[in-house]
């Protein structure tokens, strides 16, 4: 996966990120969801709370719906 330019100042190792690490494979699988928005193929349930979310949340927010993800990585901010 191409990688996205960061601005000068900013990093990906600031405070509030999120990484996660994956595959070469399940990389290949996500690419199709990374410029999805979130109301879009709706199909998946949230792990934490069973909330109807999209495939890019489930790709890309830890299979957690926003409001879930936001409580688990960026509790306190």
């Amino acid at each position: 996966m191409k990688s996205e330019k960061v601005d000068e100042g900013e990093s990906i190792w600031e405070p509030g990120g999120f990484i996660q690490s994956v595959s070469v494979n399940k990389v290949e699988k996500m690419k199709k969801s990374i410029n999805m928005k979130h109301d879009e193929d709706v199909n998946y349930n949230c792990k934490e709370c069973d909330k109807k979310i999209s495939l890019h949340n489930r790709d890309w927010h830890d299979n957690m719906c926003d409001d879930c993800f936001n409580k688990s990585y960026f509790a306190g901010k």
